[in-house]
């Protein structure tokens, strides 16, 4: 997927185990500094040449105010086991901390949270840093609410928003641009909401996820609009998908489930799509097989295929979907799945095209379609 493994990110957070800088006076805060109260800062702090701002205790907001902490876009020589160049670290699993009101640029890590609970990232700006412009590594019920992440990870193939072994975390309306691989990325990342965020113009996708329980809802992605699920029991409902045109590694899917159980995509739109509006795949042994997904009232409009099931999947569900103007088929069916209460019109090709062996659950309606059969291998009105 032209990104940095997760073992490469892992060297890089392994080097952020102990730090040692000055305790900080509120009024006085400068590149480096330790804060252990509530802290504002007054000025912004501009070409750090190592750490911007640690924290060093539970409980304390750190309120940027509007200011800027700016490093000086080199990686510092840092040594082993040492917190090095991140715009704001709380690396040491400090708890119930907000950090809010301000920009953090050019470090190799914008804002890093590491083994932290209840934190708080409010109305901050992130952007242009070597690797991503927010992480949180084996954290739990935080928040990223109305911040944006923009153009990280240009010369590294990161992402804007990353977590890893995260759960419940929150983030919701942000904006993700220009990244150098994906807006949103989750890996191993159970029960987080993902919500009413806007990502665009990101190298590789809008949003990457790979875990268990989340809720993918309300975001608005475009150019590449993808949305790439692998997991069990997700919910992927209500996104706006526009542009999914393809890229360098080959994407081009409005959203594609690629391996995992009972999953539900449902009430989504996509618009324009160089492969598939929505497909359901697995890709073992990489992924988990794919099985007993549902795929329900969705409008895909000028893709490729509407919807297609791919032969790696099995018992998945198509119901009360709307596939609209794809230039080959509406619905392309090739494994074992139920159609049900589908509706295809004004493809180029068939409106549904299944293999035999699907369940016909009735109710599937098709004309317009450029093939005069409309439909193979399910009955159509």
């Amino acid at each position: 997927m032209g990104r940095v493994s997760v073992g490469i990110l892992a060297l890089a957070v392994a080097a952020c185990l102990a730090f040692g800088s000055a305790r900080a006076s509120a009024s006085q805060l400068s590149c480096g500094d330790t804060i252990t109260t509530d802290t504002k800062l007054h000025r912004d702090l501009v070409d750090c040449p190592n750490n911007g701002i640690v924290i060093g205790a539970d409980n304390v907001t750190l309120d940027l105010k509007g200011h800027t902490i700016d490093g000086d876009g080199k990686s510092s020589g840092c040594v082993p086991t040492a917190i090095c160049d991140v715009g704001i670290a709380n690396a040491d699993g400090h708890a119930a901390v907000t950090i809010k009101g301000g920009s953090v640029k050019q470090f190799v890590f914008g804002v890093l949270c590491d083994g932290v609970a209840d934190n708080r990232l409010l109305d901050l700006a992130a952007s242009s840093n070597f690797f991503s412009g927010i992480s949180f590594f084996d954290s739990t019920d935080s928040r990223v609410v109305k911040t944006s992440a923009d153009d990280n990870g240009l010369t590294s193939d990161t992402n804007g928003i990353q977590l890893f072994g995260s759960r419940h975390v929150r983030i919701e309306r942000n904006s993700v641009s220009g990244n150098g691989d994906t807006g949103i990325f989750l890996s191993d990342s159970d029960h987080n909401l993902i919500a009413k965020n806007r990502a665009s113009d990101n190298a590789f996708a809008a949003l990457v996820l790979n875990g268990n329980g989340n809720v993918v809802s309300r975001n608005v992605t475009r150019n590449p609009g993808d949305i790439i699920v692998v997991g069990n029991r997700n919910v992927i409902t209500q996104n706006h998908v526009a542009d999914s045109l393809g890229c360098p590694e080959g994407c081009g899917i409005g959203i594609s489930f690629e391996g995992g159980h009972d999953n539900l995509i449902a009430h989504n739109f996509v618009n324009h799509a160089s492969f598939a509006g929505i497909r359901v795949a697995a890709f073992e042994p990489d992924t988990p097989p794919a099985v007993d997904n549902v795929v329900r009232d969705n409008h895909v409009r000028g893709a490729h295929d509407g919807f297609l099931v791919q032969s790696t999947a099995s018992h998945t569900r198509l119901e009360g979907n709307h596939a609209v103007r794809s230039k080959d088929d509406g619905i392309d069916v090739n494994s074992r799945t139920t159609i049900t209460g589908n509706h295809a019109v004004h493809n180029r090709d068939l409106g549904i095209e299944a293999v035999l062996g699907v369940v016909d659950g009735g109710g599937n309606k098709a004309h317009g379609n450029g093939n005069p059969a409309q439909c193979l291998n399910v009955v159509c009105k």
